[in-house]
């Protein structure tokens, strides 16, 4: 099975797949494949994307399966001259071989099971606000740009459950919120506006005691 996938596109699925996460797995990028179509797919838990892949084979060609490409195998790639990337899926030697046009390097396939991310991606979405991480909503921004976007992405909110991320073409974008709960803001003195600060009330003076009689000398 063969896939082109443009540099920037690998550069995105990057962006949003982990560096270090324990569970080895989601530092990678997987290409899924079913019978008659083929996605890769980047996920830390928190946010997701996923683009559609061009197929070079013939439809019967395409053997199902997660297939999940390590990520230093895809950071050591370089674009040349703005080529796409040539994935080559050998699933009976379980390797992936990445080829730039220049240069190619086959590396061994993980065998770990990748999650299952269809689950997750909402289909319709109730328009309910929700907060985000703005990390997360920043890693989308480049992963908008990369994907040759303009200004910035938009998010379809679905209250507390998983956000859409509308990005270019037919990339999908997955974004989890974080929990609303009402929380007490700290505001400081310099903070409060002129307006809403209640006078000091001024203390009324003290009682002045009248002055003794002195009595008179007998």
């Amino acid at each position: 099975m063969q896939f082109h996938i443009p540099a920037d596109t690998i550069k995105a699925l990057l962006v949003i797949a982990p560096k270090n996460d324990i569970r080895h797995y989601l530092n990678s990028m997987c290409i899924d494949v079913r019978a008659t179509d083929a996605v890769a797919v980047a996920t830390d838990g928190h946010k997701l994307l996923a683009l559609p892949l061009t197929v070079t084979d013939d439809a019967p060609a395409l053997v199902p399966g997660c297939y999940i490409i390590r990520r230093e195998a895809l950071e050591g790639v370089k674009a040349v001259l703005k080529r796409p990337i040539l994935v080559t899926i050998d699933p009976t030697t379980r390797t992936a071989t990445i080829d730039n046009g220049n240069a190619a390097t086959t590396t061994p396939l993980m065998d770990d099971k990748y999650p299952d991310w269809r689950r997750v991606v909402p289909l319709a979405v109730s328009g309910e606000v929700s907060q985000f991480n703005a990390e997360y909503v920043g890693a989308f921004g480049k992963v908008h740009k990369l994907l040759g976007g303009a200004y910035s992405p938009s998010i379809r909110h679905n209250g507390d459950n998983a956000a859409r991320v509308i990005l270019p073409g037919d990339a999908v974008g997955v974004l989890m919120p974080m929990r609303g709960d009402p929380q007490p803001l700290d505001n400081p003195s310099w903070l409060v506006p002129p307006s809403a600060i209640e006078p000091a009330e001024v203390p009324e003076p003290a009682e002045v005691p009248e002055p003794a009689e002195v009595a008179e000398v007998a």
